[in-house]
């Protein structure tokens, strides 16, 4: 029993000490809370193609719109590129798992790549000052589906389109419209002074 508490309190120090595993820097760095940031580079890889969903250029846009929308609402996205605290880079791959039964018994009831069941979404992001790389962090969220209250509505709208045969091509926006709030949340861990 004496092992097993040592063993416990030696993992929880462990875990205390260790920086969140998306924070990947050479060096410490803190940023302070009130810097504001500039959108430099914007690029996505889009995966999952389905005419019954968003053209790629409309999935870079939406995801572009929801990023600068969500700083500019946290007051830390900066008037020009010039007068920011620091300047991102980022990169995003949006994959689409749709529903594609070949011809299966669930092609009875809906046609097949109308239904967006999931979306991986990963990025990277290079956080800049004076043209220098200060810090970067990434993340890997797989099989992201509709969650929370708000997520809850479009899980009945999902059920309703295999019922209808209608397939969920509205769920998309749910998912551009708030896929950044990882990017911004990431952000906002970043150790401050």
């Amino acid at each position: 029993m004496r092992a097993f508490a040592v063993f416990l309190v030696a993992c929880l120090m462990a875990g205390c000490a260790s920086k969140p595993d998306y924070y990947i820097s050479p060096a410490p760095v803190t940023i302070p809370k009130t810097a504001t940031y500039w959108v430099d580079t914007f690029n996505v890889e889009v995966g999952g193609k389905s005419k019954h969903f968003m053209p790629d250029d409309k999935v870079r846009k939406e995801l572009g719109v929801d990023l600068v929308d969500r700083l500019l609402k946290a007051k830390r996205y900066a008037t020009s590129k010039e007068s920011a605290d620091y300047v991102l880079d980022v990169d995003i791959v949006y994959v689409r798992h749709i529903i594609d039964s070949n011809g299966g018994l669930t092609t009875l009831v809906i046609d097949d790549g109308t239904i967006l069941q999931s979306i991986d979404f990963g990025y990277k992001v290079k956080v800049k000052k004076a043209g220098a790389e200060v810090l970067h962090f990434a993340q890997d969220r797989s099989g992201l589906v509709p969650n929370n209250w708000a997520g809850q509505a479009q899980q009945w709208r999902t059920i309703g389109g295999i019922i209808t045969n209608s397939g969920n091509a509205s769920v998309e926006r749910h998912f551009t419209g708030g896929l950044s709030r990882y990017i911004i949340d990431d952000l906002r861990n970043i150790p401050s002074r």
